[in-house]
C-alpha cells in the first residue's frame, strides 16, 4: 500500500502529498526494515558495475544473477537492473550519487517493479502512473527513452524506465540540485527525504554473480491465455530477428513478448509483420516467419506450428476447431494452406504464418491496434 501511494503521487501535485504521507505511515516500519537492508547495499555496485557492461547496447549480460554484500545475504536487487542503472547515471552525467538515487527511486516507487506489477504488461495505478518508475503519461511523453534500442519507449520496461528516471532527474536540476530534482519527481517533502535517506545509506562492497541469460520472451504457458486491452500500441521486432526487406516492422505491443518467445525457441526469423498487401497483417497481430539462416524447415517452422496446435489434418483451414490451436492463436498457415508452408508446398513463397486472437481478424490496409489481444502467458 505504501508504494502504491508513492506511485500515485509521481510527478503529481502538492495537494496529494498529505494522502501519500497517511498511506505510507501504516507500512513505514516494515518498509524501513526491508528498504534499509536491501538498499544499504546498492552504492557499492558502482565499484563493480563496470564488470557488467552489456555485450551489445540492448542486451545486458547479467541475466537472472544476484548481487550480494560480500559475506552477507543477497540484496534483493534484480540483477537486470545493474547495467542499466550504471549506464543511465553515466549517460545523463548524474555524478557519483546518480546510481544510488535512481535505484532508491525505483525501490520506493515499485520495489523494482515487484510490489505492484504482477503481470507482464501491468503496473498502472488508479492515478495513471505506470511501470517500475511510476510515470504519468505526460511525463513519459516528455522524458521517456528507448534505452535498449528496440524501437519503442516502453514505460513498462526496466531499461527504458531507468533511463527515463535519469533523464527526468537531469532535466529537473540533478546533479546540481538533487533536492529539487527528486521533489520534481514526486511533489512531496517526505518523498525527497525518504529517497535521499535510502540513497545515503547505500554502501558496502557488492559482489554480483551473473545468472543464466533467459530467453527474452521468458518461459511460456501455452495453455493459459491472457486477454490484454492495453497498451494499444505497436512495437518493432528487434533487428536481429528481422530478415525481411527494409527496417524491422512492428507488431501489436501486447503480443510482442509471445512473438519473441516463438522466434527464440524455434530459431525463426520474421519476414513480414504489420504491412499492407496481406489480408490480415495491417493491425499488427500477424507475422510471417522463416527459419534462421542455415536452419531447416522441419526443426524450426514445422516444430513451432505443431507446438502452437497446427497439424497436417488442418489442411486448408488453419483455424479452430478444425485445427486444434492453443487458445491464444487465431490462425496458422502452413503446409496444406494455399501459398503457405515449406518450400515443397509453397515454393518461393515459403513461410509460416501465425495470427493471434484479437477483437478483429486483422485488416489488409494499415489500421489501428485492435481493442483487445489474447496472448499465451509468459513468466519473466
Amino acid at each position: 500500500m505504501a508504494r502504491w501511494w508513492a506511485g500515485t503521487l509521481s510527478q503529481g501535485a502538492d495537494t496529494r502529498a498529505v494522502l501519500g504521507v497517511a498511506a505510507r505511515l501504516a507500512g513505514r516500519t516494515m518498509a524501513l526494515k526491508i528498504g534499509l537492508s536491501a538498499l544499504a547495499l546498492l552504492l557499492g555496485l558502482l565499484c563493480v558495475a563496470g564488470l557488467f557492461v552489456a555485450s551489445s547496447p540492448g542486451a545486458p549480460t547479467l541475466g537472472g544473477g544476484e548481487c550480494r554484500l560480500e559475506g552477507d545475504r543477497p540484496t534483493g536487487v534484480p540483477g537486470n537492473y545493474v547495467p542499466w542503472l550504471q549506464r543511465a547515471a553515466a549517460r545523463y552525467e548524474l555524478g557519483p550519487r546518480g546510481f544510488s538515487i535512481i535505484a532508491a527511486i525505483h525501490y520506493v516507487e515499485s520495489d523494482f517493479g515487484r510490489s505492484n506489477l504482477p503481470g507482464v504488461r501491468s503496473g498502472t495505478n488508479s492515478a495513471g502512473a505506470a511501470g517500475p518508475g511510476q510515470f504519468l503519461s505526460a511525463t513519459w511523453q516528455a522524458y521517456g527513452v528507448d534505452a535498449d534500442g528496440d524501437g519503442e519507449r516502453d514505460i513498462y520496461g526496466v531499461p527504458d524506465s531507468v533511463f527515463a528516471t535519469a533523464n527526468y532527474l537531469r532535466a529537473s536540476g540533478a546533479p546540481r540540485d538533487w533536492h529539487a530534482a527528486i521533489f520534481a519527481y514526486n511533489h512531496a517533502e517526505w518523498y525527497v527525504q525518504e529517497v535521499e535517506s535510502k540513497a545515503e545509506k547505500l554502501g558496502g562492497r557488492v559482489v554480483c554473480t551473473p545468472g543464466e541469460v533467459p530467453l527474452l520472451g521468458g518461459d511460456a504457458d501455452l495453455r493459459r491465455v491472457e486477454t490484454l486491452d492495453q497498451p494499444r500500441a505497436f512495437k518493432a521486432i528487434p533487428s536481429r530477428f528481422w530478415v525481411g526487406g527494409g527496417a524491422p516492422e512492428v507488431v501489436d505491443s501486447r503480443l510482442w513478448a509471445d512473438l519473441i518467445w516463438v522466434l527464440e525457441a524455434f530459431d525463426l526469423r520474421a519476414v513480414a509483420a504489420r504491412e499492407t498487401e496481406h489480408q490480415t497483417h495491417g493491425d499488427g497481430t500477424a507475422v510471417d516467419l522463416v527459419p534462421a539462416p542455415g536452419q531447416g524447415w522441419d526443426e524450426t517452422a514445422r516444430r513451432a506450428a505443431e507446438t502452437l496446435g497446427w497439424r497436417e489434418a488442418c489442411g486448408a483451414s488453419g483455424t479452430a476447431p478444425v485445427c486444434p490451436l492453443i487458445p491464444a492463436i487465431q490462425f496458422i498457415g502452413y503446409n496444406g494452406y494455399p501459398d503457405h508452408g515449406d518450400p515443397a508446398h509453397a515454393g518461393a513463397n515459403a513461410h509460416l504464418h501465425i495470427s493471434w486472437q484479437s477483437s478483429s481478424f486483422g485488416c489488409s490496409g494499415l489500421c489501428p491496434p485492435p481493442r483487445w489481444v489474447r496472448v499465451f502467458a509468459l513468466s519473466p
